[in-house]
């Protein structure tokens, strides 16, 4: 069994221990980001059957279709929750499975989500514009305790955030697709927009995502709550910058691939880095879980499969 792992950070992430364990169960060979996947001729000459070990970063986040012509491949490993950036159609046609990871980063992207609710609620993005100078009308803040915590999808992440909003003295109330908690408040999703004094989407990024938060519910946010971001494009973010610069929502917190500046928007806008996951305990999970499923497929076993 052949294993190409397709990570640019493979021997700065992978202990000893991890690296020999993979060579317990196949001969591993591992790229580094290339001009294009052609150039891999190790990929296309091999005679043995072979499992792909996938970081998004080596694709951009995009997987090129052509993965899935590399001779005898048997299954497609993805270091990372979500799939959207795989076509997994095409490879459930070629019975190739796609396996991902699941709830190794759900601590880290709760308390990061709870992280820019404090910044916006003390305004912080103001301050960074206004060099850090202490001034005490523009930048009055907020409590959340007390404030009432809007969550939309109540999975791993969601559910994390809401305990956490919860102990320290929020309301908690939410939306979700099918996930149901006693502890926390259901309501519809419109309801919800209406009467919440933060908003977090924590929903998953792929088609049946798309379209749930439209440009009708956006303008439904009140001029006092603020919209946390930890998912991206399933919103119109462009409405949600405007809504700040015009004073009809408090602020948004987002992620911005290659980081930003406080200085590049105007308002109370948080724009960092998508640095969510990125802490050494939910690297830990994920390196591990990732080997884990890469041995499991060399065995044949696909118990996180997608397609």
């Amino acid at each position: 069994m052949n294993i190409f792992i397709l990570n640019p950070n493979y021997h700065k992430l992978a202990s000893k221990q991890f690296q020999t364990k993979l060579r317990g169960v196949g001969n591993v060979t591992v790229f580094s980001k290339p001009a294009s996947l052609q150039s891999l001729s190790p990929l296309w000459k091999g005679a043995e059957p072979c499992i792909i070990a996938l970081d998004p970063d080596f694709c951009d986040w995009k997987a090129p279709d052509e993965l899935f012509s590399v001779p005898h491949l048997k299954a497609i490993c993805l270091q990372s929750t979500s799939f959207s950036w795989i076509n997994t159609e095409i490879a459930k046609k070629r019975h190739i499975p796609i396996i991902h990871l699941i709830n190794w980063s759900t601590e880290s992207v709760a308390e990061w989500a709870m992280m820019l609710a404090f910044n916006l609620a003390r305004r912080v993005p103001i301050m960074a514009q206004n060099n850090w100078k202490e001034e005490y009308v523009t930048q009055q803040g907020i409590e959340l305790a007390g404030k009432t915590i809007g969550i939309i999808g109540l999975g791993h992440i969601g559910t994390r955030i809401a305990e956490i909003a919860k102990g320290i003295g929020m309301n908690v109330q939410y939306w979700s697709r099918k996930s149901r908690d006693q502890r926390f408040l259901y309501m519809s999703l419109p309801k919800l927009i209406k009467t919440s004094d933060v908003l977090v989407p924590a929903m998953s990024q792929n088609t049946q995502t798309q379209g749930i938060l439209s440009d009708k519910l956006l303008s439904m946010i009140k001029p006092s709550a603020m919209f946390i971001s930890i998912v991206h494009n399933i919103y119109n973010h462009d409405l949600l910058i405007n809504m700040v610069k015009h004073n009809k929502i408090f602020g948004y917190a987002f992620e911005e691939n290659g980081g930003g500046t406080f200085n590049k928007y105007k308002g109370n806008i948080w724009a960092g880095p998508a640095n969510a996951w990125v802490t050494k305990e939910s690297e830990q999970r994920n390196i591990e879980q990732w080997v884990k499923t890469i041995c499991d497929a060399a065995k044949g076993k696909f118990p996180q499969q997608v397609n």
